[in-house]
């Protein structure tokens, strides 16, 4: 009993001094430890030790991928996801915004809202799209916008918010629900969902896809729809088996806790199948939407 009172003082007393280190790019919000954060943020730099630059040999004239990562900052899902890119033969620029702003992402994807996260993402990564469009590294008139979650509603973002005469496609795996506003663009688009994902949902039936707040009053589902009544090239691809971040592993059931209380229980990770499939029609996408 001792050792368990001992280790909650010491990891209170370091999370105390994780939020102070930070507190100058983040703001409390409401009375429940939520934060936003506030600029200035950091800006897309190639030196940084997080970004990689990624050129296949061999290949002349490569098109590139410019990926935006989730909510907990880049993990193993997302080193998998641009390697699904990499071994395909397709250039790849990524990053991790959060140890670029100097947070950690333990902190980040517990205590920060998504708009919160986006801010931070969004910043690095419209550097990592000019820098994708001035290099001749790759065919820098083949650029696909790819993003996961958090990463994935930033890439739905850049499709109204940034020049993209050469940006040929935009991948958004399962898009957070909430955060920077969506607009109209005319750019092909697909949306990858599991089939089974209602992360952070109130029930079984709550789908990402479906969802609404106050502060994201349209869903992805209706927002996409609004896009396909003005004939814009934009679609969804459900997978069976699959859940919320399909690399993570296998498909499973899961509890994810936020401090003391239980917040939710959802299916995460994706069967095998699953991952074939969707690796056959993201390439199959990049390969289709390229021009010469």
């Amino acid at each position: 009993m001792k050792r368990l009172k001992l280790f909650f003082w010491v990891a209170t007393a370091l999370f105390s001094c994780s939020v102070t280190s930070q507190s100058s790019q983040l703001k409390e919000i409401g009375s429940r430890g939520r934060y936003t954060t506030i600029g200035p943020f950091a800006e897309f730099e190639t030196s940084h030790e997080t970004v990689e630059i990624w050129v296949p040999d061999n290949v002349e004239r490569p098109p590139v991928i410019v990926y935006a990562h989730g909510g907990a900052g880049f993990r193993e899902d997302d080193r998998a996801r641009v390697e699904l890119f990499r071994r395909n033969g397709f250039a790849t620029i990524s990053f991790d915004a959060y140890e670029m702003n100097g947070l950690d992402w333990n902190f980040v994807t517990r205590r920060v809202t998504n708009t919160g996260k986006q801010n931070l993402i969004w910043g690095v990564f419209k550097g990592a799209v000019a820098y994708a469009h001035s290099s001749d590294e790759w065919d820098n008139k083949n650029i696909f916008f790819y993003g996961a979650s958090n990463g994935g509603r930033i890439v739905l973002y850049a499709g109204s918010a940034l020049e993209n005469d050469n940006v040929r496609g935009i991948i958004s795996e399962a898009p957070a629900a909430t955060g920077y506003d969506l607009g109209d663009y005319n750019i092909p688009t697909i949306i990858p969902f599991g089939e089974l994902d209602t992360w952070a949902g109130k029930s079984e039936t709550d789908y990402v896809w479906r969802r609404t707040y106050p502060s994201s009053p349209i869903s992805i589902e209706d927002w996409m729809q609004s896009l396909k009544e003005k004939e814009r090239p934009i679609d969804y691809i459900f997978y069976e088996n699959a859940g919320h971040l399909m690399f993570e592993g296998p498909l499973e059931k899961v509890t994810v806790k936020r401090g003391d209380a239980i917040s939710f229980t959802a299916y995460q990770g994706a069967d095998k199948k699953a991952l074939e499939k969707y690796e056959a029609d993201v390439v199959s996408f990049v390969k289709n939407n390229m021009v010469q």
